[in-house]
């Protein structure tokens, strides 16, 4: 007669350590396998914001080579109206059809960059468009900030998300403008879009990234400089225009005046050097020259000169 078979098994204790073990090895894998989700996620929102803030430059830039720059002479524009360290405003093409009813005979539009940082950790890049039917554009409205929604500007669109040029208090401007030492808007030529990105502040994966591009103006005008010498010789004066010059490298044209007031009265001559008649000696003279470029922009200068 044969007994019973033994039956092995675990004790109580080694099941335990089992458990305690399969956690520690399961818990290890989800967290891995978080971190990973995890970085993959914030690579997905990065790559996206790159790709926004490059599709952003380049619109920007396509807009910017059909500056439709005003040509009115008071307002000296070139080709940006307004050019701030966080917004940038201008007058280009407007894509869409010209209406029946539209006195804007070149239907140019008015486009604005800017930064709206009122989420300082996650701050975007806008874009906002105006446009007119009248002969002139309207005035800029006034830079308030740049909301979703802002007064005088008919749509507001975002650009990119995830912008940290400002991020904890920061100064790094949106735009920079050429050339070095400009002092108006209307001598710039050349801008810098420059957007810091960062889809998780103030941790270090997977960090901040720039994105920087180099744009000219190829439609800025720049004002005319007036300049000229006024040399007293046997009683004759000798004008020279020489020093005028046009900063884009444009033919001027020359008109000379003498008197009190500019074009009191005309000097029979538009050319760059002009002898004068004999003069009374010791008498004053006021002499005008008054350049402009095939743009119309204009600059005067005047000087007095004693006969000798």
């Amino acid at each position: 007669m044969t007994g019973a078979g033994r039956e092995h098994g675990f004790t109580l204790v080694e099941v335990l350590v089992s458990m305690a073990l399969a956690m520690i090895v399961f818990g290890a894998t989800l967290t891995a396998l978080n971190v990973f989700q995890t970085n993959n996620r914030f690579d997905v929102l990065r790559n996206e914001a790159q790709d926004n803030a490059r599709s952003a430059i380049d619109r920007l830039s396509k807009e910017l080579r059909n500056v439709a720059a005003p040509k009115s002479v008071k307002e000296l524009p070139g080709a940006l109206e307004s050019a701030q360290p966080y917004s940038i405003t201008f007058q280009t093409i407007d894509p869409s059809p010209l209406a029946v009813t539209s006195k804007n005979a070149t239907n140019a539009m008015r486009v604005r960059y800017c930064l709206d940082d009122s989420n300082p950790s996650n701050e975007v890049l806008r874009r906002q468009e105006m446009r007119w039917e009248i002969p002139t554009a309207p005035a800029i409205p006034a830079e308030n900030g740049c909301k979703a929604s802002e007064a005088g500007w008919d749509s507001s669109s975002q650009l990119v998300n995830y912008v940290t040029n400002r991020n904890g208090g920061q100064d790094r401007p949106l735009f920079h403008y050429g050339p070095t030492g400009w002092s108006e808007v209307s001598q710039v030529v050349t801008v810098e879009p420059t957007i810091y990105l960062d889809v998780n502040p103030g941790q270090s994966r997977p960090g901040e990234t720039q994105l920087t591009s180099s744009l000219s103006l190829r439609n800025a005008n720049r004002q005319p400089i007036a300049a000229f010498t006024a040399e007293s010789l046997h009683k004759h004066v000798l004008l020279n225009a020489s020093q005028s010059e046009d900063p884009d490298g444009l033919a001027l044209t020359y008109t000379w005046s003498e008197g009190a007031i500019e074009g009191e009265t005309p000097l029979p001559t538009n050319a760059l050097t002009y002898e004068t008649p004999e003069m009374t000696e010791g008498s004053v003279h006021t002499f005008w020259l008054k350049v402009k470029d095939p743009g119309g922009l204009e600059a005067t200068s005047k000087q007095k000169v004693t006969i000798k």
